[in-house]
């Protein structure tokens, strides 16, 4: 808002997207938030420390978002943060955009907090427990989502009014970490164009978030021909861009009737704490060795390395013999991916490149034409930033 600081988020290791950040900025003039609930993510601790020291140990440049009796508290108070907010601990990461993890820098960056809290207060009332289920908005939504869900309609796609576009990555870590364990799930789908009918199978629900004074004509559009053709569409409607903060809470609280309905905990993680786990050790082989280990190479072309695990590379030269494939092409052994896929397959582009525009031009158009060709869901993620919102659907959903 105009005379309040501009908010920036680093979610990204990648040396450029640091690079980038710290160029955009006023190193002096900058107030840094380092917010992590357990207070140990490694990311979020390596770019603590980084910019800690870009500052001269500078404790007043900084304010930690953490839960009591974490790591982080106990950093912040000896080097002197500028403040600590500590959360109440039974609100686990990806549920907590309404408490001090959103609201502080909501705060910070000037917005109405009032405004956005009557919102959310007045979702709050609609979904109280004395409200029946046909009349329940977060209910109705969580019980539509895991029907539909069970059916094989299980790639939640994701559209948005342009003023609340960057709500579909939110929803897309809520969902993916919340619901993808014990190989059951609901894919989110965001970022991608609307598409034509003849792009998409029978495996999608549509949630279209609509902002009512936005320009929406070309969405509208999309929609209405999506649902003409028969694919289920659910429109929410919000009068305006404020009434984000009663979305979080809808959606937090029909993840959980997801996860209820699918008979799985919402509110744990198991896989991204494994994934953890795995990197320490990687990390630590690398400090004793030097190297990384070494995974089989598959086929080469130029600067491209084709690399897969022998489950992998046994599967990709049987698909190659399949369809008459040369298993020699690097070209053919990666069609051969994209054409061993069946219905309900999702093909997910996990890109470690730094976020910048040129890419993601790039990634959304190989994305389009990968969904044109094949009908199935096209996911995209860049990495390390995915391991922790969707990572958790790759490794533990269907």
């Amino acid at each position: 808002q105009p005379g309040f600081p501009r908010l920036l988020v680093l979610d990204s290791t990648s040396p450029t997207a640091i690079r980038d950040i710290e160029q955009s900025i006023d190193l002096k003039r900058t107030v840094f938030i380092v917010a992590s609930k357990s207070g140990s993510t490694l990311e979020t601790d390596s770019l603590y420390r980084y910019f800690f020291e870009q500052t001269g140990r500078n404790g007043a440049q900084f304010i930690a978002i953490t839960d009591p009796n974490m790591p982080l508290e106990a950093e912040a108070r000896v080097n002197g943060f500028r403040d600590i907010f500590l959360n109440p601990p039974d609100i686990g990461a990806r549920y907590a955009a309404l408490s001090y993890f959103g609201l502080v820098p909501a705060a910070l960056a000037g917005l109405d907090l009032g405004r956005l809290w009557a919102s959310a207060e007045r979702m709050l009332k609609a979904c109280g427990p004395k409200i029946a289920g046909r009349d329940h908005p977060a209910i109705t939504l969580g019980a539509i989502l895991a029907a539909l869900g069970q059916k094989g309609q299980d790639k939640l796609t994701i559209q948005t009014s342009p003023s609340i576009a960057a709500l579909g990555s939110w929803i897309e870590q809520l969902v993916a970490e919340s619901t993808g364990k014990d190989g059951r799930g609901l894919l989110p789908v965001v970022g991608a164009t609307v598409g034509r009918p003849h792009d998409f199978a029978t495996d999608r629900l549509f949630v279209y978030l609509r902002v009512d004074d936005d320009q929406n004509d070309e969405l509208d559009a999309g929609m209405a021909a999506l649902q003409g053709a028969g694919q289920p569409v659910v429109t929410i409607r919000l009068e305006d861009a404020w009434q984000v903060a009663g979305e979080f809470f809808r959606w937090e609280f029909a993840t959980a009737v997801v996860g209820r309905l699918f008979a799985i905990n919402p509110f744990d993680e198991p896989n991204v704490v494994e994934v953890k786990q795995n990197t320490a050790r990687l990390l630590e082989q690398y400090i004793a060795q030097g190297s990384l280990p070494a995974l089989p190479l598959v086929g080469e072309a130029g600067t491209v390395r084709l690399i897969a695990d022998e489950q992998n590379a046994r599967m990709l030269t049987e698909q190659c013999q399949h369809h008459g494939f040369d298993a020699g092409s690097v070209v053919e052994l990666l069609a051969a991916v994209v054409n061993g896929t069946a219905a309900g397959d999702y093909i997910a582009l996990l890109a470690y490149v730094p976020m910048l525009a040129e890419h993601r031009v790039l990634l959304e158009e190989i994305r389009r034409r990968i969904r044109h060709a094949t009908r199935r869901a096209v996911t995209l993620g860049y990495g390390p930033r995915y391991l922790h919102s969707t990572g958790q659907y790759h490794k533990g959903g269907p």
